[in-house]
């Protein structure tokens, strides 16, 4: 595991139980690991950033569901950490970056 995993909190969002889970699935790299049928969200305590990553093939409910619980994990980690919603294949780079894309 590297040093990004063992810092860095990833959730999915589970559709039929409406909550975020931490992501157990993720493996190293994790730009590789992504699900297009899943949410996630990312702590990125350095950058005071909670990024939500909406894969390609999730529907208006999930995206709505996401928004609705960002704000809890993101009070729970740091109140004051930006909420980023980002779509898969037009993500920024400052989240590549977070994730070791490039």
């Amino acid at each position: 595991m590297s040093e990004l995993e063992e810092e860095l909190l990833i959730f999915s969002l589970d559709e039929e139980s409406e909550q975020f889970r931490i992501a157990e699935e993720i493996d190293e790299p994790i730009y590789q690991n992504l699900n297009s049928n899943l949410i996630y969200c990312f702590v990125d305590s350095d950058n005071k950033t909670l990024w939500i990553w909406h894969g390609k093939n999730v529907n208006v409910r999930m995206k709505f569901i996401a928004v609705q619980y960002a704000p809890i994990i993101r009070n729970k980690h740091g109140i004051d950490f930006k909420i980023t919603g980002i779509d898969e294949d037009d993500e920024p780079v400052d989240f590549k970056s977070f994730i070791e894309l490039y």
